[in-house]
C-alpha cells in the first residue's frame, strides 16, 4: 500500500500543475486577443481624431479627456520633428529648434498613441498592427476592434456624442494611461514612425 499512497499525492500534484498551466495559458491567450482587439480599436480612433483640423472641436476633445481622465491635462507636448531623419528629436538645451518642425500633441493623441504603441510592441514582429507573420486569429481580433469603431463612429460632426456614449464605455478604455513620460513617448513615437516609413 505504501507505494500507492506515495503515488497518489504525486499524481494529484501533477494534475494540479497541469490544471494551473492550462488555465494560465487560457488567461494569457484571452489577454492577447483582448490586446489585438484594442490595437485595432485604438488605431481607428486615433487616426479619426488626429485628422480633425477645426481647433474648436479639437479643444472640445481635449476637454473631454481632461474631464474623464484625471491628470491628463498636463499631457500637452510640443515636439520637434527632424524631416531628414524622419524622427522626433529628444529635448536638449543646446539644440537650435528653429531648424525642426514643431508638432503639438494634445492629451488625447498622446494617450491613444501611448496605448496603441505599447500594445503592439508587446507582440512578436509588432503584430497585428503591421501584419508581420500574424496568426489569423490575431488579425481577426484586430479587425473586430476596427469594426467596432466603425459601427459607432458617425463622423467628426458627432465626435462628442461618440466620445461620451461609445468610446468611454468601450472595453479598451481601461488600457489608457495618464502617467506618460515625455522622453519615453518620443522613443515610442519614433518606433511607430520607423515602422510606418519602412520601404
Amino acid at each position: 500500500m505504501k507505494p500507492i499512497l506515495k503515488f497518489i499525492p504525486a499524481t494529484l500534484f501533477k494534475f494540479l500543475n497541469l490544471f494551473f498551466i492550462f488555465f494560465w495559458s487560457l488567461t494569457v491567450k484571452a489577454e492577447d486577443l483582448h490586446h489585438d482587439f484594442c490595437i485595432g480599436y485604438f488605431e481607428e480612433v486615433y487616426w479619426s481624431l488626429d485628422t480633425i483640423e477645426e481647433e474648436e472641436v479639437r479643444d472640445q476633445i481635449a476637454s473631454f479627456f481632461d474631464e474623464y481622465f484625471p491628470h491628463s491635462k498636463r499631457l500637452n507636448f510640443n515636439l520637434y520633428y527632424n524631416s531628414s531623419t524622419r524622427q522626433f528629436i529628444f529635448d536638449d538645451q543646446n539644440t537650435d529648434y528653429s531648424q525642426f518642425i514643431e508638432v503639438n500633441y494634445p492629451n488625447f493623441e498622446i494617450m491613444l498613441l501611448d496605448a496603441y504603441i505599447n500594445l503592439f510592441t508587446l507582440g512578436d514582429n509588432y503584430c497585428p498592427a503591421f501584419w508581420n507573420d500574424c496568426p489569423e486569429e490575431s488579425l481577426d481580433r484586430f479587425f473586430s476592434g476596427a469594426q467596432e469603431f466603425s459601427d459607432t463612429w458617425r463622423g467628426e460632426e458627432n465626435v462628442l456624442s461618440f466620445l461620451e456614449n461609445d468610446f468611454i464605455n468601450n472595453q479598451c478604455i481601461s488600457l489608457l494611461n495618464t502617467d506618460i513620460d515625455r522622453t519615453q513617448f518620443i522613443t515610442d513615437l519614433n518606433t511607430l514612425i520607423k515602422e510606418l516609413t519602412k520601404t
